[in-house]
């Protein structure tokens, strides 16, 4: 392209003498390299659109999924447990979510867009919405822990503890015995009245990583068996 446009003005001043424009005859000549002119800008514009379009879009979609994930971690780094989604972090994911909206329609059904949008609305508490999100998360990615946490997180708030229950078992038998999913559905067989699965659960959880034994005392979804001699012998000495 610089090439051509550095010989290019050399080839209009044919048609210009003292500041007067010539018309040149239309001989087999003059007609065969205007035809290639056109041809070579026409043919330079479509090699750099081929060649250059698709990175440089996958550069945009990278870039755009890069500043909606940090934005939704931003908004959960200053949120707390069980309370209300302060304004600023609203506001963080509802930007991360305008990003996303920004997306093509083939980017927006990318794995990775899917899961984030699912995150910033079950952050900003529409676990209606986010539902349908994270249930395509775990068909993309059976393997994605944090997905089929918060596809169970969900359920869960929305009164569908027997689903989350179902879901959590699953993200368990796809991901390995996580500690996180396993602390978790040990939570939701706890409120559902299901000791010796909570037992089980929760035991699996403290194996793989003791700190999950602080977080016990501070857990409300553990009420319902906290008192339980069952309960009260994993808490209380090494598993």
């Amino acid at each position: 392209m610089q090439a051509f446009f550095a010989c290019f003005p050399n080839f209009l001043m044919l048609n210009t003498v003292n500041n007067k424009t010539l018309t040149l005859r239309k001989t087999p000549l003059v007609s065969t390299m205007n035809g290639l002119v056109t041809r070579s800008i026409r043919g330079s514009e479509m090699n750099i659109s081929h060649e250059n379009l698709i990175s440089l879009e996958n550069v945009r979609h990278s870039a755009l999924l890069r500043q909606a994930s940090g934005y939704i971690e931003l908004a959960e780094f200053n949120m707390a447990p069980d309370r209300e989604v302060s304004k600023p972090a609203q506001k963080l994911l509802r930007t991360a979510i305008q990003l996303l909206d920004r997306l093509s329609v083939t980017e927006k059904s990318n794995g990775n867009a899917i899961a984030l949008r699912a995150e910033a609305l079950r952050a900003l508490c529409q676990f209606s919405d986010a539902l349908p999100y994270f249930q395509q998360a775990v068909t993309d990615n059976p393997k994605s822990m944090t997905s089929w946490l918060g596809f169970g997180w969900c359920l869960k708030r929305l009164g569908r503890l027997p689903e989350a229950i179902n879901v959590l078992t699953r993200g368990i038998d796809l991901c390995g015995d996580d500690p996180i999913l396993a602390y978790n559905l040990s939570c939701y067989h706890s409120l559902a009245g299901n000791v010796p699965a909570a037992i089980e659960y929760l035991t699996k959880a403290i194996s793989s990583d003791d700190r999950f034994r602080s977080l016990t005392s501070c857990e409300s979804d553990f009420d319902p068996i906290r008192n339980d001699p069952r309960f009260v012998a994993v808490i209380g000495q090494p598993v």
